[in-house]
């Protein structure tokens, strides 16, 4: 079946896939920037991967420049709208989780003090 397709044919179906990939790596970050925005917190989660993902996707968008910059046509950065639409994606969310995690949202001193929830509070009944 594949054999009897151009190869513009293929050209075409690994764009669309590529495209595909890039609406999913949108879609997937919303919901935990909503669950944070919501809980007013992002304990639970690590921020680590986080981090790792922002260095990748600034590394996706230097390599990209670094490739342009050898080949001396700058307007390669738009003709790769896939690789630069997923580094900037990846970045633009990651900025948000971190201002979220240690500027918005950051933890309470009862959990930074190693207390529970449970300890802090009052008893249901007086003592």
């Amino acid at each position: 079946m594949l054999r009897n397709w151009s190869r513009a044919d293929r050209i075409i179906q690994i764009y669309t896939l590529g495209y595909i990939k890039l609406v999913c790596t949108f879609v997937k970050y919303i919901p935990q920037a909503w669950v944070n925005y919501k809980r007013k917190s992002t304990e639970g989660w690590s921020i680590s991967q986080i981090l790792l993902d922002l260095i990748g996707g600034v590394l996706s968008l230097l390599q990209l420049i670094i490739d342009v910059s050898f080949q001396r046509d700058w307007s390669g950065i738009t003709g790769n709208p896939l690789k630069l639409g997923l580094g900037n994606i990846s970045i633009a969310f990651d900025l948000i989780f971190i201002m979220q995690h240690y500027l918005l949202y950051r933890p309470r001193a009862d959990a930074q003090n190693g207390k529970d929830d449970l300890e802090s509070e009052q008893p249901l009944l007086g003592e």
